[in-house]
């Protein structure tokens, strides 16, 4: 007969610690709120980019030559992954990583730190845009709508 009685008050015990909960303080439901709340906001010019630019000898497109591919990605963290592919098949694909910074206050002109050739982008947040400048001058090429990368994503 003690068996039946020690196995209930056993099961009492248990049963008792389980509903035992007790329920989240007010700062506790606070802290999750908060952390509800906070959100991370993402620059407008976080994306892929991808477009057909004239080879990296012309600043223009030619006849004779079908141009390169280009698809940049812009990171959160100022960080980017840019390929470049000759579309002739003559040279190897080209593959930068590195941190970009931008060059103005109002963070409408990039420069991609690590690469030496079109390494400079003028940003169009209102088209959705990275159009390539030169070099030396920082300017848009002559024939400007030859060196556009469109965001997709």
């Amino acid at each position: 007969m003690k068996n039946p009685i020690f196995l209930s008050f056993i099961a009492s015990s248990i049963l008792a610690g389980c509903q035992d909960s007790t329920p989240l303080s007010s700062e506790s439901n606070n802290q999750i709120d908060q952390v509800a709340e906070h959100k991370v906001t993402v620059a407008k010019w976080v994306g892929k980019y991808h477009g057909t630019t004239p080879c990296m000898g012309c600043n223009t497109r030619c006849e004779e030559c079908p141009g390169m591919v280009v698809d940049l990605v812009l990171n959160q963290n100022k960080t980017y992954t840019l390929k470049r592919e000759s579309l002739s098949g003559n040279d190897q694909q080209e593959i930068y990583t590195g941190q970009f910074r931008f060059r103005n206050t109002d963070h409408s002109k990039i420069e991609l730190m690590q690469v030496k050739v079109r390494n400079l982008m003028s940003v169009d947040l209102d088209q959705q845009i990275l159009e390539i400048l030169e070099d030396q001058t920082g300017h848009l090429y002559p024939s400007e709508g030859n060196f556009i990368l469109e965001k997709n994503g």
